[in-house]
């Protein structure tokens, strides 16, 4: 493979600044476009990728947080309750967690079971707009929807949603071969996609299909119509390009056995605790041989060998760079995803394999050239981002809840909902059509007026009183940056022409931002 050839950085005019924010961050604060300019992005980049994963700052923002939990009493199972409750569940072990998953023997409120995600839903929204290490948070996003997980599947899914987001959090920026393994062995996942009642002798294939179609090698890497790996072509190694139905099965009986703890009987003598955490039962194992991607698996290996093995040659194949670092340069740059920055990427990712740090080296391969910064590139906000873009452009202290949730839901994205294990879509065709895009705009008019009690932007009082022009011109620079000049020209034009104060009070420069949160330029970044 021809090493790629010396990227050029960028040069930074608060536009590309601004645009720059807006993919590899979550939008500009106020000020920040500037700085940016001045820091110049190889030092920002170094300064983001150096930031810790905790952040005190948003911890005490999330310790301040108060979410309502109410339900009724049920005669024999649960008392009534209705309060305001912290954020308490974010803190739980796995172990502490899963206490709330119901059991004939331990009935649970719905809203009990659904708390630990209520909760993680909040947390997310505020680590967006507040964490200062936005790079890390776009990663994090990027891996929860690669490593997609519905909460909607079941109690044991939501229940263990705060341990699955805390596995991706700890290697968003780390070793691509370390997070597979993570989420591999992440109760969550496992319930998902069934692998808890993986036996030897009847295999669940849902695991092992989506780990090398979705988490790996990609579906082009598929060679469906070969029966065997020797029908695949071999690439330039000497290995399969790919997969076939055969390895499906043979990943498939590799993690039998690979289960969580919840009180099952192993046998006549034995049974599991009832914890809600990994464990992997070696009865339950398929020792033989099996054959993967050409590599034999030698028999009797030891405990998680063979599925260890499986994640070992998925990480370090050629298709699986391909295949990531393509989804992560449409992340962050934007489509079509530009061959230089993929080659660069794939590089950085392949000459890596071992570093704890390989994702943060593709991350700044993939930051490293003009493409970032390319007015041409770039893709639709989905409601997160947009939301979360929004609050940072006017400072809006974000205040998570369920009226937001639900906007968000209906404009076509929440948090740990997609149902399929594919991940929530990049595609515009999510998002744009009229009746999405009516519920964003509302969403994003409810955001800017704090018709949702999200909380109101402290610059808005700031400007009240001033002529019409210099309001929309101010905020259109914050939401769009210098390119947002035109924008604020028309609203202040429809504004006039409507016959609006000249000089708008502090509820009517909320209403002039979320026109400009409106406006087509914000929903792309």
């Amino acid at each position: 493979m021809a090493a790629p050839g010396p990227a050029l950085t960028p040069v930074l005019t608060q536009d590309a600044a601004h645009r720059i924010l807006g993919r590899a961050a979550y939008g500009a604060r106020p000020g920040q476009a500037e700085a940016l300019v001045r820091q110049g992005l190889p030092a920002w980049v170094e300064h983001q990728l150096g930031l810790p994963a905790e952040d005190p700052a948003v911890e005490a923002r999330l310790a301040a947080i108060r979410l309502p939990i109410r339900y009724a009493a049920v005669e024999g199972r649960w008392p009534a309750l209705e309060e305001d409750r912290p954020l308490a569940r974010l803190a739980m072990t796995q172990r502490e967690s899963f206490r709330f998953n119901p059991r004939q023997d331990r009935p649970m409120a719905p809203p009990e079971i659904d708390r630990g995600r209520q909760e993680l839903l909040a947390a997310t929204l505020v680590r967006k707009v507040e964490a200062a290490a936005q790079l890390r948070e776009r990663l994090v996003e990027f891996w929860l929807d690669h490593f997609s997980v519905n909460a909607a599947a079941g109690s044991q899914v939501s229940v263990s949603l705060i341990d699955f987001d805390r596995r991706i959090r700890g290697e968003a920026l780390g070793n691509f071969r370390a997070l597979l393994e993570a989420t591999a062995t992440a109760p969550a996942m496992l319930y998902f996609l069934n692998n808890q009642s993986s036996r030897a002798g009847a295999p669940n294939e849902n695991y092992a299909r989506e780990l090398l179609e979705l988490h790996t090698l990609g579906r082009p890497a598929y060679f469906g119509a070969a029966r065997t790996t020797k029908d695949v072509p071999r690439d330039a190694e000497g290995r399969p390009a790919g997969y076939v139905d055969a390895d499906v099965w043979e990943a498939a009986r590799a993690f039998t056995g690979w289960s969580v703890a919840a009180g099952q009987s192993i046998d006549g003598a034995r049974r599991l605790p009832d914890t809600g955490e990994f464990a992997f039962v070696e009865a339950w194992h398929d020792q033989y041989q099996k054959r993967f991607l050409g590599q034999a698996l030698d028999p009797f290996a030891g405990a998680m060998a063979h599925g260890r093995a499986v994640l070992d040659a998925l990480a370090g194949h050629p298709a699986t760079a391909r295949f990531v670092c393509t989804k992560l340069v449409r992340w962050l740059v934007g489509e079509p995803a530009p061959e230089a920055t993929v080659a660069r990427a794939v590089a950085a990712f392949r000459g890596n394999p071992a570093a704890p740090d390989q994702i943060a080296r593709t991350v700044r391969a993939i930051l490293a050239g003009p493409e970032i910064a390319d007015p041409r590139l770039g893709r639709m906000r989905r409601p997160l981002d947009a939301v979360a873009a929004a609050a940072r452009a006017y400072a809006v202290p974000l205040v998570p809840g369920a009226a937001l949730f639900g906007r968000m839901a209906a404009a076509g994205q929440l948090p740990f909902g997609w149902p399929a294990p594919d991940g929530q879509p990049l595609d515009a065709v999510q998002y744009d059509g009229a009746g999405a895009l009516r519920t964003r705009w509302d969403l994003l008019l409810a955001l800017a007026r704090n018709g949702l009690g999200t909380g109101a932007s402290p610059l808005f009082e700031g400007m009240a009183g001033q002529p019409v022009a210099a309001v929309a011109a101010q905020l259109a620079r914050l939401a769009l940056g210098p390119a947002g000049q035109p924008v604020g020209e028309t609203v202040a034009g429809v504004w006039a022409a409507a016959g609006r104060p000249e000089r708008p009070g502090p509820a009517e420069v909320a209403e002039l931002a979320g026109w400009m949160l409106a406006a087509p330029a914000f929903q792309r970044a």
